[in-house]
């Protein structure tokens, strides 16, 4: 029979790609699911019996059952006994899931408290210059600039560089992440693995976007990047939300007031299935709805708009 903790942890390594080299039975474990430093994102648990166990991600929303032997040779009295022990530990991941949050929050929080409102010669301004904002634009509020931001990659503090920093925010308006672009003084993105980056989260990103605008006359656009979203929303007049990926386009919850959403979709297979996703939604939810992607492969909006030389939009209409 093979070594349940083996298994177990082997299950556990499959899914989510990552593992805590030891598992000890009845304990609770936090361990990395990325190379982000100080991430505790992924979870396990095995219970005292080791005839089953629990795992996931909050990062990505993951929650897997695992169980040694298979049910239907289990008894009634063990599988009470497992069903138990599964509530308990859901009770336990729920409060970690919390005080995760908790400490992200103060995390954000104190970041957000050292941006700066954007001024025409900083980093940020250079940079949306060079993504084709128009000079003397007024840039959205959402979007801050912070001075000397540490980059850490994994465990290395890698330097400070400036940094665009924009709050994800639910429907209620709750800052649930920071979404961070790293730049060099002269505007250009920092020469980092990684030049964009999503802080911890504060709660479930389902829903949330970066509140670039709010509907005008109940019309409201949503793209995914930050700069795709100001391209589209300079060439079209279309007041633009960025959702900072395609999942989170495809789980966006638009404001109340908003009865016409156009979407700003990437020429990918992801972006165009979460645009359509999205529609489907809104012509649910009684809202017109109409996608636009870019006619060139591999494109998105802020990529037409730079090559148009600020020209007007020239893409497709999706069904």
């Amino acid at each position: 029979m093979a070594d349940p903790l083996q298994a177990f942890r082997a299950a556990v390594l499959s899914t989510l790609g990552s593992a805590p080299e030891t598992i000890e039975p009845g304990r609770f474990h936090r361990f990395a699911t990325s190379e982000r430093r100080g991430d505790s994102a992924g979870w396990c648990k095995i219970f005292d019996d080791m005839r089953g166990g629990v795992f996931g991600c909050y990062r990505q929303g993951i929650t897997e059952t695992w169980v040694a032997a298979d049910r239907a040779v289990q008894s009634i009295e063990q599988r009470m006994a497992l069903a138990r022990q599964m509530a308990a530990a859901t009770a336990e991941r729920l409060n970690a899931q919390r005080q995760m949050w908790g400490e992200n929050a103060q995390r954000i929080t104190r970041v957000w408290k050292q941006t700066l409102p954007l001024s025409p010669d900083d980093p940020v301004a250079r940079y949306l210059s060079k993504r084709g904002v128009r000079a003397g634009c007024r840039l959205p509020d959402a979007l801050r600039f912070h001075p000397a931001l540490p980059y850490w990659h994994g465990s290395e503090r890698v330097g400070i560089y400036p940094a665009m920093v924009a709050p994800l925010t639910t429907p209620e308006g709750r800052v649930v992440a920071l979404h961070r672009t790293y730049l060099s003084q002269e505007g250009n993105k920092a020469d980092v693995p990684s030049p964009k980056k999503l802080s911890g989260t504060a709660g479930p990103l389902a829903g949330a976007c970066i509140a670039l605008h709010q509907p005008v006359r109940g019309v409201i656009g949503i793209a995914e990047g930050i700069e795709t979203a100001l391209a589209a929303w300079q060439a079209s007049g279309v007041p633009t939300v960025a959702s900072y990926c395609a999942g989170n386009l495809a789980a966006w919850q638009w404001p109340a007031s908003a009865q016409r959403l156009v979407i700003f979709g990437d020429a990918d297979r992801a972006g165009r299935d979460a645009a359509q996703a999205l529609k489907a939604r809104a012509v649910a939810a009684w809202r017109q709805c109409e996608v636009l992607t870019p006619a060139a492969e591999g494109a998105d909006w802020c990529d037409v708009w730079v090559a148009a030389e600020h020209g007007p939009i020239d893409g497709e209409a999706a069904a």
